[in-house]
């Protein structure tokens, strides 16, 4: 972990109508570090990550990331999107895309925007290939890239998910519970790879309930509660000596 802040959250604020979900988070995130945010569910942790990825728009607060602010509705939000990869609960792959095609539109048509010249575009797009092979590889999945996701497992779905996030070489990588919608036997093979890119020293902002998972992966945990953030620190020290009374509660009913 860099002592550098790549990201940096001051006073965020989130209100749907007359809604409070997020009343004020402050967090910074330093380059390379793992950071794993829990607790109950309605307590603001995806809208947070959603306001990151400017999927949500916030109601106050600033959001900065390389010198400019997110939140602020005249910076151009699609050119930080690609460098701050998300992945969801829900695959959101494309079912009419092979798993090649899912994972090389969105750099495809970034290149396609950016270069004019028809064979330097074409000579990115046999880059970009040869890239989405090499992440198929690693997930060992290179064997389906001609298929479609309706022939992938929950697990196999989630593991290209996160490579298609990957595909784009995010500075960031938002995890909003990438496990949950898995059954049981599923969630260790997308936890494993997880676990493989925090040791690449890849920024990780995660929310999930997997909390040996946290235990084991996060440099710091953070605690929401009632769309604040209640309690952070070590992961001994939140799981092993919490001080906030709502973190205390909320960790015997989830360890």
């Amino acid at each position: 972990m860099s002592d550098e802040v790549l990201l940096s959250v001051k006073g965020l604020k989130k209100n749907f109508g007359n809604l409070a979900v997020l009343k004020g988070v402050d967090l910074d995130v330093h380059k390379g570090e793992k950071i794993v945010i829990i607790g109950a569910s309605g307590c603001g942790k995806s809208t947070f990550l959603r306001c990151i990825n400017c999927l949500e728009d916030p109601s106050d607060g600033a959001i900065m990331f390389e010198g400019e602010n997110l939140a602020d509705m005249s910076v151009d939000i699609n050119i930080h999107r690609q460098k701050i990869g998300m992945v969801f609960q829900q695959f959101n792959l494309f079912n009419n895309y092979t798993i090649l095609d899912n994972i090389m539109l969105v750099p495809l048509t970034v290149a396609k925007k950016n270069i004019k010249n028809r064979k330097l575009l074409s000579e990115k797009k046999i880059e970009i290939e040869e890239k989405a092979h090499s992440l198929l590889k690693r997930i060992g999945l290179d064997d389906k890239a001609l298929c479609y996701p309706s022939v992938l497992s929950g697990g196999q779905k989630q593991r290209v998910a996160i490579v298609r996030a990957l595909a784009m070489e995010p500075k960031v990588m938002l995890f909003d519970e990438p496990t949950s919608a898995l059954d049981p036997e599923m969630v260790g093979e997308v936890l494993n790879l997880m676990k493989d890119l925090a040791t690449s020293g890849m920024t990780m902002l995660i929310v999930t309930h997997e909390m040996s998972f946290a235990r084991q992966v996060a440099d710091r945990v953070v605690f929401m509660d009632d769309g604040k953030i209640a309690e952070e620190g070590s992961p001994e020290n939140i799981f092993d000596n919490p001080v906030n009374a709502h973190l205390q509660s909320f960790l015997k009913k989830v360890l």
